[in-house]
């Protein structure tokens, strides 16, 4: 059942496939990092960390998860995963070795091959993008903007 419990270990989950990942991890090309676990506060928040705050040149992603009632009766819910990649302009060049796309643009295939379509990570669906965007935040840092949705159910279908 969709509530703030459940979204707290819908974030855990995301964030543990994201930090296990060693793709992602290198794509982060975080220099000070070790592994993936390195990443949690430093490079990847559980919040709407605002470009504003962040000083040096690099990479680094906010998640957060919602859910809406889908019904009037409030039976189901959509919870939905939100994820904002944000890249310092001069950080943005990959290895074209690795990829001819930029960083912002790779991190986010990587996210959507890992979430489109799974139903490991909360909900009684699979996960489907519904928003991949990009656009520039500020003079120093582009993003792109991901949300994931599926369907679960708010309260016990017994009662209904």
């Amino acid at each position: 059942m969709a509530n703030g419990t459940s979204i707290s270990e819908f974030k855990e989950r995301v964030i543990d496939a994201i930090t296990h990942d060693d793709t992602i991890f290198y794509a982060f090309d975080a220099k000070k990092c070790e592994n993936g676990g390195d990443l949690i506060d430093t490079h990847i928040f559980k919040y709407n960390k605002i470009p504003e705050t962040v000083t040096e040149v690099s990479t680094y992603m906010t998640i957060m998860a919602h859910t809406k009632s889908l019904d009037r009766y409030h039976t189901f819910v959509v919870p939905s995963l939100e994820i904002y990649v944000y890249c310092h302009d001069k950080h943005m060049k990959m290895d074209r070795k690795i990829t001819k796309d930029n960083r912002c643009d790779y991190l986010s295939r990587l996210l959507e091959e890992m979430f489109n379509g799974s139903t490991k990570y909360g909900g009684a669906g699979e996960l489907k993008t519904v928003l991949n965007t990009e656009g520039t935040y500020n003079k120093d840092f582009l993003y792109r903007h991901l949300i994931f949705e599926t369907i679960d159910v708010n309260k016990s279908l017994c009662n209904v």
